[in-house]
């Protein structure tokens, strides 16, 4: 061996491999291989250089060839590990770090497995097996830098919000602003959770601090801007707004905003249709709905929906016959609200969780690949791939996009709804009711197609009488169905039907379910329900 032709190719590996040639670095650490062809550290720096260069194949002849150097040594098996979890291989990976945990490692390398097991446990959207093993990681750090790492933190914090644990999730992102108290990101992400548990005031001064300590540019000073005109929005009306402009500041700032040079166009879109919500609320809903058609495709026009009948070919439903449910719905709800199979406040007691967009949540099943030297069992990821977690993530990239599209439409029904313009309320309606994953835009698309064709029927304009009884009834034999499913959108197809039942003069009917809701909706259901009462008197 000659050491000096060694030391050399060593040195100039290494120095290759910090400057970030990589290719180089593999020549280099295998012209050291040539005089030490059993040199573990050569072997594993050359491996995680073709790790960086995306040669999987060709990292795993070195990593290997590393561990048959020393079975015993478990930082060779978790470095092997790691370069099965970049090329997507979860279950090799998994099969490797755990491998590696019954080996003798390094300190570091103890520590790190459990953070590439909190972070398969994230990919695999475990979230408490992922918290359990960042705390394994901190604890098994006995340098105390995992403690500090904000990066480490701000993952913990993101996955209290995703768990909806904002004590926890506040507590961290504390933690995080007191270890990076120039990082916007952590400003933002405290203000947002300040504003979503209605500490307005703390949000107001959080804001504050980031102008002063974090804002470095023009982009974080309009982060910053968008901030506080969403938290004017959001606290409009409370203690806070002792002037009572909080609306219209926002109103001023975000018109600056949209029109400023400074923002993406994603952001810029975001918030043209916050303003457009916004003006909603002040009454400025021509300009709302000036907003929303800026964000409408050039499609729409080549998509226009004829006000004409377009009611669906469902079977006929005899308004008679809906009207004889009537007393075994209430009987039903009666019965299963005192068996206790659901609550007094329909909606609050329900056997089916959903996230945030409506969809059924997916419970993983606590499978066990194996135990740590503790004796922790380890999660079964089986199945789970990277491919598959990129995918989905594409897939909610996409679903991001829709739900944008499905808050415009949703915007501009409500617009023309407040306008009586019943001929856009129509053609909206029918669009908002195919809205994916929004059950309650869904049902409100249904009944404004219902209440539309209503009122044009009473106009003469292309809808009979005949049509829009027909469509009432089938819209509320279609909310009955949905409301006797017992499931977290019963209390949107219990309003609605309500609603059409007081529409269309059944009032005792419309009380009767009122009954049924929670307190807040009952008290609405009522006032509507006198609004059609005075409404017929008046006529």
């Amino acid at each position: 061996m000659d050491i000096e032709a060694y030391k050399e190719a060593v040195a100039n590996a290494d120095m290759a491999f910090a400057n970030g040639k990589y290719e180089n670095a593999v020549s280099w650490y295998d012209k050291a291989l040539k005089e030490a062809p059993d040199d573990e550290y050569c072997l594993s720096k050359a491996g995680t250089s073709l790790v960086s260069l995306s040669k999987f194949d060709k990292a795993f002849g070195y990593f290997q060839r590393a561990v048959d150097a020393d079975p015993n040594n478990g930082d060779n098996v978790f470095n092997m590990a790691n370069a099965y979890f970049f090329a997507g291989d979860i279950p090799k990976a998994m099969e490797n770090y755990t491998a590696a945990q019954l080996l003798e490692c390094s300190d570091d390398v103890k520590a790190r497995i459990y953070y590439q097991l909190a972070m398969m446990c994230s990919i695999k959207r475990d979230y408490q097996s992922a918290l359990i093993n960042y705390q394994k990681y901190e604890d098994a750090d006995k340098t105390g830098q995992a403690a500090l790492d904000t990066d480490l933190i701000s993952e913990r914090v993101n996955i209290y919000i995703q768990i909806e644990d904002f004590d926890n999730a506040l507590k961290y992102t504390l933690k995080w602003l007191d270890l990076a108290p120039s990082e916007l990101r952590a400003y933002i992400v405290y203000f947002n959770l300040l504003t979503a548990t209605e500490q307005y005031e703390k949000a107001l001064k959080v804001l504050d601090d980031a102008e002063k300590f974090a804002v470095k540019d023009e982009n974080d000073k309009y982060a910053v801007d968008v901030s506080r005109a969403n938290l004017y929005i959001n606290a409009a009306g409370s203690p806070l707004d002792k002037n009572g402009d909080f609306n219209e500041k926002a109103y001023e700032m975000m018109n600056e905003l949209i029109l400023g040079e400074v923002g993406d166009q994603e952001s810029k879109n975001q918030l043209v249709l916050g303003l457009g919500e916004l003006c909603i609320s002040m009454g400025k809903v021509d300009e709302a709905i000036e907003l929303m058609q800026m964000l409408t495709s050039k499609t729409d026009a080549d998509d226009d929906i004829s006000v004409s009948s377009q009611a669906p070919d469902a079977a006929k439903v005899d308004p008679a016959e809906i009207d004889a449910m009537m007393s075994e719905d209430i009987a039903r709800m009666d019965a299963m609200v005192s068996s206790g199979e659901v609550s007094d406040e329909l909606g609050d007691n329900v056997p089916v969780n959903y996230d945030e967009n409506g969809v059924p949540v997916r419970d993983y099943p606590d499978g066990i690949f194996g135990t740590d030297e503790n004796g922790y069992q380890l999660p079964d990821f089986k199945g789970i791939d990277m491919e598959a977690a990129i995918k989905q993530d594409e897939e909610e990239e996409r679903a991001e996009k829709a739900e944008f599209e499905a808050e415009v439409n949703y915007t501009l029904l409500t617009c023309y709804a407040f306008k009586d313009d019943y001929e856009n309320t129509l053609k909206y309606a029918r669009i908002v009711k195919n809205t994916p994953n929004n059950t309650y835009y869904a049902y409100f698309g249904r009944y404004s197609e219902a209440y539309a064709m209503m009122q044009l029927a009473k106009q003469g304009k292309g809808i009979t009488m005949e049509e829009a009884e027909r469509k009432y009834a089938e819209e509320i034999a279609f909310f009955r169905s949905e409301m006797l499913k017992m499931n977290m959108d019963s209390a949107y197809a219990l309003l609605f039907r309500s609603r059409m039942y007081a529409e269309q003069g059944k009032y005792a009917k419309a009380e009767e379910l009122a009954d049924l809701m929670s307190d807040q909706d009952k008290a609405a259901v009522l006032e509507y329900i006198r609004e059609c009462r005075k409404a017929e008197a008046g006529s």
